[in-house]
């Protein structure tokens, strides 16, 4: 079944958007927490030139990731200080034509498309497996709005609740509320979170209001 174009959404800067990555088949992308921590490594290896990640949540078969691409200005001076032999094709292109939204959205797909390959191949490797992990293409809401954008980083927090993993998202630690609550920031902007929040204190109230409403039966 082809995916719907509301998963689909071209890549704009400054826009905020709920990305998931899918396993095939339900496989298990994670064997082990190691595994957990370097696909957070390669995401940020990749895409940290071009998305500020605001939350995350790694479950057994997808992973849930609320993400802003960067205001141009900083996308190109992230992209300008890659060293120029290790440029893919479609950031020197983006770079010859800054305006072009379709450059934008290829580069970015790429980007994204480089990342899955990379810790696809890493995991292949160690598992002795061979062929695709990852359901293509990648699934991208946009995100339309404040109200919008809190819901989305409490939906992303609070889904291994919705999935039965954990009795209560706030201790489950492979999301970012964790990294968040704690102030040990390591692969999420959570300092602009907390503010876009109003403050820590009501960054999680309004986790608790929330997935309580949506969650708890």
């Amino acid at each position: 079944m082809p995916t719907p174009a509301a998963y689909k959404a071209p890549f704009f800067c400054n826009q905020h958007y709920h990305l998931v990555f899918k396993s095939i088949g339900g496989l298990l992308l994670f064997q082990n927490d190691l595994n957990r921590t370097f696909f957070l490594q390669r995401f940020s290896f990749y895409l940290a030139p071009v998305f500020i990640s605001k939350a995350y949540c790694q479950l057994n078969n997808h992973v849930h990731l609320i993400i802003q691409v960067k205001q141009l200005e900083f996308l190109l001076q992230s992209i300008v200080a890659i060293p120029e032999e290790t440029k893919t094709v479609s950031m020197k292109k983006l770079l010859q034509d800054i305006e072009s939204p379709t450059l934008l959205d290829e580069m970015i797909e790429r980007q994204v498309n480089r990342f899955m390959v990379s810790y696809t191949n890493s995991y292949n490797k160690a598992y002795k497996r061979a062929g695709g992990l990852f359901q293509s293409p990648f699934r991208r809401s946009a995100i339309t709005g404040e109200t919008h954008l809190q819901q989305a980083i409490i939906y992303t927090h609070a889904n291994a609740q919705k999935h039965g993993l954990t009795a209560d998202y706030r201790t489950y630690q492979h999301s970012s509320y964790f990294e968040i609550v704690s102030g040990k920031y390591r692969f999420v902007d959570g300092l602009s979170v907390v503010n876009f929040f109003g403050g820590i204190k009501n960054f999680i109230e309004q986790h608790q209001l929330q997935a309580a409403h949506y969650y708890v039966k």
